[in-house]
């Protein structure tokens, strides 16, 4: 046991060197500094979901078109005559809004511009009718509540793209480096002292995989400070980060272990990192949660992220996430260890 933590000792110090010798700590911690680069100045903090409007108000008082005009001046383009209001509706993509009475509005008539889904032209037509409701005094809709404390607040778009971001430079990014560093020991022939070594395996895997966490730490940590800030659940965020690092570091060993050249494995990595994506269908669509996306290690990562960084009342979801990741690093060590060493041997590496 002694001579075996000895050996996990040495490899993950030798790793660690080579990833500061490579300057692949370097790029990661650019990369981390990019990111919050975007995050802070080109990712908007709200995404504006409201149409750019045209209104041709053929009422006495222009009513809704002044009401327009007052509460969303940017958006709204108001015209007199018929023939400017097609001129507007030809020129960006907005849509029109007809209306005709007397004194007050009889009736208004959506003019839109024939590509919109019939999905996104039923919520249009929702959100006109409530606005121009609200605008006149008449009642907007059904009485509503919310399950979540009125303190909980949402974070800005920008924030909430931190999981996510986080997600791919600690863990994705880690695949490539983990990659690179196996084809270069492939190429050196080194590997051949593993296959023959009676524990080597094992250490060689485990020290790989803990020196990819540490990355995925550093990574996190620079990316958290420069864009949340210092006031998370810092346990849950630097445990599921390393944890996460760990599985797929192992998942990605195997996997280009499979392959003679990085080159090879390319196409690979893309498939992989596309599956291990599918749990951000759910993170940004909440009420699309298959349960296959559940069981993939990226699933606890990024929701228990989510809560650590921005908490909405549900500490179970960060519990249940460290659990699920420690079930699944239990089950994928031991068979990454066997799958790598038949890799070895079959390949004769």
């Amino acid at each position: 046991m002694r001579d075996m933590t000895r050996r996990f000792l040495t490899l993950t110090v030798k790793d660690l060197k080579l990833l500061v010798r490579n300057h692949h700590l370097t790029i990661v911690v650019a990369v981390a500094i990019l990111y919050a680069l975007l995050v802070r100045f080109l990712i908007p903090g709200e995404l504006s979901f409201e149409p750019n409007l045209v209104v041709w108000d053929q009422t006495a008082h222009g009513i809704v078109g002044r009401l327009y005009a007052e509460h969303a001046r940017d958006s709204v383009v108001l015209v007199g005559s018929e023939k400017d209001y097609l001129a507007a509706l030809e020129t960006g993509n907005r849509i029109g809004l007809k209306v005709t009475g007397q004194e007050l509005p009889a009736a208004i008539e959506v003019t839109f511009q024939g590509f919109e889904s019939p999905r996104i032209r039923r919520v249009l037509e929702a959100s006109l009718r409530a606005q121009v409701a609200a605008m006149l005094g008449q009642p907007t809709g059904f009485p509503t509540t919310s399950l979540r404390s009125a303190d909980v607040k949402q974070p800005p778009f920008n924030l909430a793209m931190v999981p996510v971001l986080v997600l791919f430079e600690a863990v994705f990014l880690g695949m490539l480096l983990a990659a690179v560093l196996l084809y270069s020991e492939k190429e050196e022939q080194t590997l051949r002292a593993y296959r023959v070594s009676p524990g080597g395996i094992p250490e060689y895997l485990l020290a790989r995989s803990v020196a990819m966490g540490l990355l995925g730490l550093v990574s996190a940590v620079v990316l958290t400070l420069l864009t949340v800030g210092a006031g998370i659940n810092w346990p849950v965020v630097l445990a599921v980060v390393f944890l996460g690092s760990l599985v797929i570091t192992l998942v990605t060993m195997v996997v280009a272990n499979m392959f003679h050249g990085i080159s090879q494995f390319f196409v690979a990595e893309l498939i992989l990192m596309v599956v291990l994506s599918l749990p951000l269908v759910s993170y940004f669509q909440p009420g699309l949660s298959l349960a296959p996306l559940r069981l993939l290690p990226t699933y606890p990562l990024v929701f228990a992220l989510r809560e650590a960084y921005f908490p909405t009342g549900s500490p179970a979801v960060m519990t249940t996430a460290v659990l699920q990741l420690l079930v699944t690093l239990g089950l994928a060590f031991p068979l990454a260890v066997l799958s790598f060493r038949r890799q070895l041997v079959v390949r004769d590496v």
